[in-house]
């Protein structure tokens, strides 16, 4: 059995997530498996991400199809979201090679399956046919890691800042962590407050970019800054030793300006300037949990 995630977005699956409507979910999936798999029970969740996927383009996007894992799947409103893992051991499969597979996938091009965004999972096993196509030298494809996963905090200071911000998600993004920015999860009609607990929550990092706008709204306890960061004051609280919350500097004074509950923390200084590129890839390396090399322990040269 296999997940088959079809996409008509571009570049979709050089992302860590996906969200697709709840209403494709299940589409082109034979009765049983739709009986068994609707309600998304923990269960089915669970078995779900245990087996492989394959990450497929709608065929006018002409882009190669990869194989990897789901690692966690959120249940939304109206959607739901994925967040993959792809496969390196696996190469991608040029768009024409996997053609010629859709009918040991169980993709029905009758039903023009393969021009339609949606999620299916098929009876079928999928190493066996990418074995037998050779496109695979493995005997089974191992379990991925999951990208972590980071919220965004941050105060709108202009639509400069704004911007800024979502640009910083986006290279995060491309480097393979899974960002989470108001600007982008961020539904019409959601709660802002359960928004931000749920993000706090979830996230396995926080970045929080400290602006002087940031910080003024921060001590003063003013608007969404002002309650998020209550939100932060109590983890640290309950946790101190916690590594979760990350102060970004990001300002034009000599001195930053950083919340009394943030001020002690390691930082990293994302302020225009000849650092930003070092301080930014250091950055990288501490979200994926990369340390710097150090060197071997030499001998005592006086023994």
């Amino acid at each position: 059995m296999y997940n088959l995630f079809m996409t008509a977005g571009e570049d979709d699956w050089n992302n860590p997530t996906w969200t697709i409507e709840t209403g494709r979910f299940l589409e082109h999936t034979v009765t049983v498996l739709k009986e068994r798999f609707r309600n998304l029970t923990p269960e089915a969740a669970l078995y779900l991400k245990q087996i492989p996927a394959l990450f497929a383009y709608e065929s006018f996007r002409d882009q190669p199809a990869r194989v990897g894992r789901v690692t966690e799947i959120q249940q939304l409103q109206n959607a739901l979201r994925i967040t993959l893992a792809i496969d390196p051991a696996v190469a991608p499969i040029p768009q024409a090679v996997l053609a010629a597979l859709y009918p040991a996938l169980d993709i029905n091009t009758r039903r023009f399956e393969h021009c339609r965004t949606h999620w299916a999972v098929k009876d079928v096993d999928l190493v066996d046919v990418l074995t037998r196509a050779s496109l695979l030298g493995l005997p089974q494809l191992p379990p991925q890691p999951i990208p972590p996963k980071v919220f965004v905090s941050y105060s709108w200071d202009s639509p400069e800042h704004r911007q800024w911000v979502a640009q910083l998600a986006g290279i995060l993004r491309a480097n393979g962590i899974d960002a989470i920015l108001d600007q982008w999860h961020l539904r019409g009609g959601e709660d802002l407050a359960v928004f931000m607990e749920r993000s706090i929550r979830e996230a396995d990092r926080v970045l929080v970019i400290c602006t002087e706008g940031y910080f003024d709204r921060a001590m003063n306890r003013q608007g969404g800054v002002g309650y998020e960061h209550t939100m932060v004051t109590g983890e640290l609280m309950r946790n101190v030793g916690t590594t979760k919350f990350i102060p970004i500097v990001r300002q034009s004074g000599p001195t930053a300006l950083i919340p009394t509950e943030l001020n002690t923390r390691l930082r990293f200084d994302l302020s225009a300037g000849v650092r930003y590129s070092a301080e930014l890839e250091a950055l990288i390396r501490d979200l994926h949990n990369v340390q710097t090399q150090m060197p071997p322990l030499g001998p005592n040269p006086y023994a």
